[in-house]
């Protein structure tokens, strides 16, 4: 059954490519996003724009001229950096702003509502791989916010789950906003630049392609029984290293690496993703070499047209 859908945030990196496969699947997608880190070239261009504040603009009117069946909210302040400088602000997008989204998805039916957040904000250091059980331990604004945004729609009658993340990579991500060192590396590599990597690169991650991200999205939109926290990840934990190496490699950089001073950062964050695996109906499915593969060939067709 077709179904009229809200992406928040859906001009932006994640949610541009959940607006694509919406469409794919000939769903009805509507946008909702201030543009100020999401880009219209990241749109098709007739899907509908509603160009609004979460935090500032009604909302409500909306939810009751379009009727939507379900929201994907992926409209966020992501960059934990400006989180620290700006608290104020954070709160005001990623707490406030999911409050006023939520609230007008009660008032006005909506039946589903899938809530992204953020794992490696959330659980912080990660010696095993974190499970959905795993206590919380943000150490800055945005990872306690993103929580805070869970609660607050997990305490609606709305049918929702929230889907925390691990390190999302891909086309439209940018380096300057999401802030991820696989966005920074490419931007670098693409210019002839040395990668810099912050201590001694032996820091771990959970790479996830952003594709395997938004199946489970849709998988999360379609199966109500998904309810409450569920791990987004691949399991796998990559040294900042073996990134270096794999895109070196992937873009064809020769021009090598600048090691710079260790700053405070998380040294491992992985996540289980087993309790999603277990119904059977989802599996990350890129490998990070394919994935980085991916992203040079795309970015290298944009730099050519």
């Amino acid at each position: 059954m077709r179904r009229r859908i809200l992406v928040t945030g859906g001009a932006g990196f994640i949610g541009s490519h959940v607006v694509d496969q919406l469409i794919a699947r000939r769903d009805e997608a509507h946008v909702l996003d201030d543009l100020s880190k999401g880009q219209l070239a990241n749109l098709p261009g007739d899907v509908p724009l509603h160009v609004l504040d979460i935090a500032e603009s009604p909302v409500d009117w909306l939810f009751e001229r379009f009727g939507f069946d379900a929201v994907v909210h992926c409209a966020a302040q992501t960059n934990v950096t400006r989180s620290l400088a700006d608290p104020r602000l954070d709160r005001r997008i990623n707490v406030d702003g999911v409050e006023r989204v939520a609230e007008a998805a009660v008032r006005h039916g909506v039946r589903r509502f899938v809530f992204i957040s953020s794992g490696g904000a959330a659980y912080g250091e990660t010696p095993v791989a974190a499970t959905e059980e795993t206590p919380t331990s943000p150490d800055n604004p945005y990872g306690q916010h993103k929580i805070e945004g869970e609660a607050i729609v997990h305490a609606t009658p709305l049918s929702s789950a929230s889907l925390r993340l691990s390190n999302v990579y891909g086309a439209r991500q940018r380096s300057d906003a999401e802030g991820g060192v696989v966005s920074i590396f490419a931007e670098r590599l693409a210019a002839g630049r040395p990668l810099q990597i912050f201590g001694d690169g032996e820091q771990q991650r959970d790479f996830i392609h952003v594709s395997d991200v938004v199946s489970a999205i849709l998988l999360a939109l379609d199966e109500r029984s998904m309810r409450g926290i569920w791990n987004v990840g691949t399991g796998v934990a990559t040294t900042i290293n073996t990134l270096a190496g794999s895109m070196a490699a992937a873009f064809g950089g020769a021009a090598g690496i600048q090691y710079r001073p260790e700053r405070h950062e998380i040294r491992r964050s992985c996540f289980d993703v087993s309790k999603l695996r277990a119904g059977g109906l989802w599996e990350p499915r890129i490998s990070l070499q394919a994935g980085v593969e991916d992203l040079a060939r795309t970015l290298a067709r944009t730099r050519g047209s």
